[in-house]
């Protein structure tokens, strides 16, 4: 249970960042798509690089999570079919929402109704991805564990 309450008090506090840094303002995006306005940009680079020194440590070290004590590993995959079309899928509900799915519950916080179009979207989509992989995958082969998926 320990790890679902950390998810969750990051998850706030990801909440409360996102809307401080007004990324869940369409407007926002939308000066930023049109290169008017570089800070978005720049939340995202230094996000990146954040995260990239932090994995680079990791590998370094061969650390043990923080919250489950679990030795952290992953492996690299070939960029592949699926990749490019999940791209082209994940930027055009981008395109047409206005917004990137991550500010999607600070926006349903601050009573945005995009918001709700954007979580309508991600659900149908996973619920779309999950028939796909259900069609493709053998009844005796279990669907790989999502949270196993990130690099």
């Amino acid at each position: 249970m320990r790890p679902k309450i950390v998810a969750l008090l990051f998850g706030i506090a990801f909440g409360f960042v996102i809307s401080w840094a007004q990324v869940s303002d369409p407007m926002v995006i939308r000066k930023m798509l049109l290169l008017q306005e570089l800070d978005v940009f720049l939340l995202m680079g230094s996000a990146i690089a954040v995260a990239a020194l932090g994995l680079w440590i990791l590998k370094r070290v061969n650390a043990l999570a923080l919250v489950t004590r679990e030795r952290v590993a992953w492996t690299l995959a070939k960029p592949a079919r699926r990749h490019v079309v999940g791209s082209v899928v994940f930027g055009t509900g981008w395109a047409l929402a206005g917004t990137c799915p991550g500010p999607m519950a600070a926006m349903i916080g601050q009573g945005r109704l995009g918001g709700l179009f954007v979580a309508v979207g991600v659900l149908a989509g996973a619920a779309l991805q999950g028939m796909a992989a259900r069609r493709r995958s053998p009844a005796s082969v279990p669907l790989q564990d999502p949270s196993a998926s990130c690099v």
